[in-house]
C-alpha cells in the first residue's frame, strides 16, 4: 500500500512539472497510475549480480572508446508549450539503449514521442504522466520511429494517420493518408531502480535510464553542477553517465528536454551522493527487443 501511494504522489508531481506554467484549476487530465505501470522483469536485472567494485570510475555513453551511442538532443516545448518530459525522459534514454543494441549503427532510431501522446491513453499527456505508463505503452503496442509521426506537442486522436501519416503532391494540391506499412518497436522488459550503485549498473551493463527530478531549481541553469537539497520530483529526464570533477567530486551526466539552447547545449550535471534534485530515488528503464536491425 505504502508503494503504491508513494507512485500516486510522484505521478500526480510530474504532473505539475510537466504542466508548469499551468493553473491547475484548468488541468483537464489527472490520470491514476495503471496497476500495471510498476514493471514487467523477466530476466535478472544488473542490481543483483553485477558487483559494485567492477563499475568504472567514469562512464559516458556519448564517448565510448570515441563512439557516441545517444540519439539526438530534444525539445519538448515547441511547435507550442507541451508537458510531456515523461515521454521525451523515456523514449529518448529507450532510444539510446537501440542505439547501443545496434552497435551505434547508421542511420539511429529516433522514436515517434507524439505517438505516445496521441495513443498512449492513461500513461499521459500534455499534461504530464509517467516514464513507466510510456514503457507499459511500448510493451503493449509498440512504436514507430519519428518519420511516421512528427512531434507536434499536443494530443491528437489516436487514429491510423495520427499513428503513421504520409503525404502525396504536389505541393498545395496534394494529400495526406494513413501509411499501412512501417516498422514497430518493442521492448521486451521495463523496471524500476533507484540509489547511486544500483543506477551505475543499470547504466553501465545496459544504457540510459529516465529519471524524475525538481525541475525548479534548474529552471535556468545554465552550467556546472548542481547540487540541490529540492527534491519534489516534477520532471523526467535521462542519465547516460557520471563522471568526476577534480574540484566538485562525482556528478551524474543528464540529458533534457529543452532544447539545446538551455543549459550545457541540452545537458547539465548532477552531484551524485546526495539525492540532489531527487534524481537518485525514482529512476525506470526499459530493454528493447533483441535483433533490432
Amino acid at each position: 500500500m505504502k508503494n503504491t501511494q508513494k507512485t500516486i504522489c510522484v505521478f500526480f508531481a510530474i504532473l505539475s512539472l510537466c504542466s508548469a506554467g499551468w493553473n491547475a484549476d484548468n488541468w483537464k487530465y489527472k490520470f491514476p497510475p495503471r496497476e500495471e505501470e510498476s514493471h514487467f522483469i523477466t530476466s535478472p536485472e544488473p542490481k543483483e549480480h553485477f558487483k559494485t567494485e567492477d563499475l568504472p570510475k567514469s562512464w559516458d555513453w556519448r564517448d565510448i572508446d570515441g563512439t557516441n551511442y545517444c540519439t539526438k538532443n530534444l525539445n519538448q516545448h515547441i511547435p507550442q508549450y507541451c508537458g510531456s518530459c515523461w515521454a521525451h525522459g523515456s523514449m529518448s534514454a529507450l532510444a539510446d539503449r537501440m542505439k547501443i543494441q545496434r552497435n551505434a549503427s547508421w542511420p539511429d532510431i529516433n522514436l515517434a514521442i507524439q505517438v505516445i501522446l496521441n495513443c498512449g491513453g492513461s500513461a499521459g499527456t500534455c499534461f504530464g504522466g509517467s516514464a513507466t505508463g510510456a514503457y507499459q505503452y511500448v510493451k503493449d503496442k509498440g512504436i514507430p520511429d519519428d518519420t511516421c509521426q512528427v512531434y507536434q506537442a499536443t494530443d491528437l486522436p489516436c487514429t491510423p494517420e495520427h499513428t503513421c501519416l504520409n503525404c502525396q503532391g504536389p505541393p498545395g494540391q496534394g494529400y495526406c493518408f494513413a501509411q499501412k506499412e512501417y516498422v514497430i518497436y518493442h521492448i521486451d522488459e521495463f523496471g524500476s531502480v533507484d540509489g547511486v550503485d544500483n543506477m551505475k549498473k543499470e547504466l553501465y551493463v545496459r544504457g540510459p535510464i529516465a529519471c524524475g527530478v525538481d525541475a525548479t531549481p534548474i529552471e535556468n541553469y545554465t552550467g556546472g553542477i548542481v547540487n540541490s537539497t529540492e527534491d519534489n520530483i516534477n520532471h523526467i529526464i535521462s542519465v547516460v553517465g557520471w563522471n568526476v570533477d577534480e574540484n566538485a567530486g562525482e556528478y551524474w551526466i543528464v540529458r533534457n528536454s529543452w532544447g539545446t539552447y538551455w543549459g550545457e547545449d541540452g545537458w547539465f550535471r548532477v552531484k551524485t551522493g546526495i539525492n540532489s534534485l531527487g534524481i537518485e530515488s525514482m529512476c525506470s528503464w526499459a530493454v528493447p527487443t533483441k535483433n533490432i536491425q
